[in-house]
């Protein structure tokens, strides 16, 4: 089932490109066979998750909750769009962040609300990835001498491996650590516009209907089992927002930078904690979120 909020704003986006498309669509011209993107750039990003003290999301509303700051680091993307017969593609990505710095905290509470505070800590979290890769097929709206638009459709796998460990003297055995995996089937919509002479403004918009599910070790807790603590599932969306500038140097290859956004959520979903005794003890995850930006500078091969 479609998380609903999300799904009427970008109903309502794709329906107004349908309407630029059904008025320009007679003015079809044949494009490019096949387009390479490569993009290198800095990435930062914020995400949490927390849980309830039971399965029906009380005693309290939050029990535990988990917060990554400012993950930054290099992002290298490259993309494809292939023209396999007259109007019909098909697109393939490949996205991956280093993460070389960030912070996380860590925060438990005894009453409703996120009052009563037993635990606060802040780690170290600068290490670690995401990544994702995407794979769909799709039909050439609009492809005349102004405007090209694309929508797509796929499927889509994105991953985060996360840390929390200390420096120095500061938790020396500390190397806890928080693997995610958001997938499922996406919608794409690509655009370029052509604004003067060898410049044209490229954009593109994703959504992505996944189901998430992770896995912790947080491995100073003797009581808990290792390498796998507890585990996460539930089910969300994804929105990814990209634009950026396009100067032809030559008629296959343009310089381009531009920036994108992201926010990604999930819904209430089950914690399950495995215990050395055996014990499994479920819980209500409370959801997950991410947002983000990228700033990137790359190139556009066209043939």
């Amino acid at each position: 089932m479609l998380y609903k909020p999300a799904m009427k704003k970008f109903t309502g986006f794709c329906f107004l490109w349908l309407i630029i498309g059904l008025h320009t669509l007679y003015a079809q011209s044949a494009g490019s066979k096949l387009e390479f993107n490569f993009t290198d750039g800095y990435q930062r990003e914020n995400f949490h998750w927390s849980i309830a003290g039971n399965s029906n999301g009380q005693s309290p509303n939050v029990f535990s909750e988990l917060k990554w700051t400012k993950l930054s680091g290099q992002s290298i993307a490259a993309s494809l769009q292939y023209n396999v017969y007259q109007r019909f593609n098909i697109y393939a990505d490949y996205a991956r962040q280093f993460i070389t710095s960030g912070s996380a905290n860590d925060s438990d509470y005894s009453t409703d609300n996120r009052t009563g505070n037993t635990y606060n800590e802040t780690f170290d979290a600068g290490k670690g990835h995401t990544k994702g890769w995407a794979l769909g097929a799709g039909y050439q709206l609009i492809n005349n001498n102004w405007l090209n638009l694309t929508p797509y459709a796929g499927y889509s796998d994105n991953r985060q491996s996360l840390y929390l460990y200390g420096s120095g003297n500061r938790f020396p055995n500390l190397n806890s650590s928080y693997q995610t995996r958001w997938k499922g089937v996406f919608i794409k919509a690509i655009a370029s516009i052509k604004l003067i002479e060898k410049l044209k403004f490229n954009a593109a918009i994703t959504y992505n209907q996944v189901g998430y599910n992770a896995l912790g070790n947080w491995n100073l807790i003797t009581t808990f089992q290792h390498p796998v603590s507890y585990r996460h599932h539930a089910n969300g969306y994804g929105l990814n927002m990209n634009g950026a500038l396009a100067y032809s140097i030559t008629n296959q290859i343009a310089i381009q930078a531009g920036g994108g956004y992201l926010h990604w959520q999930t819904g209430n979903g089950i914690d399950e904690l495995y215990l050395n005794s055996g014990e499994v003890d479920k819980t209500q995850m409370n959801g997950a979120y991410r947002t983000g930006f990228r700033v990137f500078g790359g190139l556009k091969i066209s043939f």
